[in-house]
Parts: structure tokens; C-alpha cells; sequence
């Protein structure tokens, strides 16, 4: 019986994940939750281009915790985060499916992104999008490449952005907590 690929996705993420972290000179015991959540929520959406509700309350929830405890952290940062990022993510998503017809950006991006501005506040935030579309474009490119150069198959094609957007805001997370 050969490995399933939910099985190579995880352990995949899981070493992406431990190199930022060993990189980054460690962070606290309750990354490893936060590290745990974004890799369920990366694996699920590459699976299924979906985010567990579950998943987003515990990413947040754990971000509350991590605001209340954390010493120095400025939770007007985070609350700002947490409130403006869904709103822009959502309000991009509603520009597109009017644009285009089809939804390009779900609402599980937008509850993603609830967690993601209180892990990392605001200014966090924008690191993490910026950082996640950058990836992505490259992603397309990369893809792009392999369907030698046709750009049509792009604008058919879908990419799950929650692993770009977890990924980066691990990255950037850690960067803020790291010794």
C-alpha cells in the first residue's frame, strides 16, 4: 500500500514549515499549534478549495490567546488586522464574481484572513499578502512555463491561495516572535 498524497502534502508542508522554523532561531511552544492549523487549512484547501470553518475559529481563537498573552504586542495592531483584511479580501471577491461571472476569491479566504490579521496585526498583514501574491504569481508563471507558454490556460485554471497566504503569514509570524 503506497503513501496517499494527503500523506506527502502533509509532510511536505510539515518541512517547509520546520525549515522557516529552524531558520528563524525557534518561537514559542504554541507555534506549533498556529503551525498545525495552517498546515490543516493549506492541505484541505489544495484538496478540496475549501477552508474548515473549524480550522478558522481555532486560528483565531489561538490568535486571541497569543494577543492577550504575548508580551509587547500591540492588540489595536492585531484587532485592525483582523477586522480591515476580511473586508478588503472580501470586497475583492465581490469586484471579481461581479467582474467575471465566477468566484475567484471564496469566503474562506476572507475568514482566513480574520486569523491571519490577528496573528500578525495589520502591518503583518499586508506583509503576508503581499508575500502570498508574489508566490502565487510565481506559481502561474511556473505554470505557465510547464503548458509551454500558454496564458490561456491560466485564466482556467484555479490556485488555491490559502497555502500561499499560511505559509507567508508563518513566515512573517515568526519573524515578529523569533529570539
Amino acid at each position: 500500500m503506497g503513501i496517499s498524497k494527503r500523506a506527502i502534502l502533509v509532510i511536505l508542508h510539515m518541512l517547509v514549515y520546520g525549515g522557516f522554523f529552524l531558520w528563524s532561531g525557534g518561537a514559542p511552544w504554541f507555534g506549533i499549534g498556529l503551525a498545525a492549523v495552517l498546515i490543516w487549512i493549506s492541505v484541505v484547501d489544495i484538496e478540496r478549495f475549501e477552508i474548515p470553518d473549524t480550522a478558522s475559529v481555532l486560528l483565531f481563537s489561538g490568535a486571541v490567546v497569543f494577543v492577550a498573552l504575548w508580551p509587547g504586542v500591540s492588540w489595536q495592531d492585531h484587532v485592525l488586522g483582523a477586522v480591515v483584511w476580511p473586508l478588503v479580501f472580501w470586497l475583492v471577491g465581490v469586484v471579481y464574481l461581479r467582474w467575471r461571472g465566477v468566484n475567484g476569491l471564496g469566503f474562506g479566504d476572507v475568514k482566513l484572513m480574520a486569523g491571519i490579521g490577528m496573528w500578525v496585526g495589520y502591518f503583518g498583514a499586508v506583509q503576508v499578502v503581499l508575500a502570498a501574491s508574489l508566490s502565487g504569481i510565481a506559481v502561474l508563471l511556473a505554470y505557465m512555463a510547464m503548458q509551454d507558454g500558454r496564458m490561456a490556460q491560466i485564466g482556467k485554471s484555479a490556485v488555491a491561495f490559502a497555502p500561499f497566504l499560511c505559509l507567508s503569514a508563518w513566515v512573517i509570524w515568526l519573524q515578529g516572535v523569533s529570539p
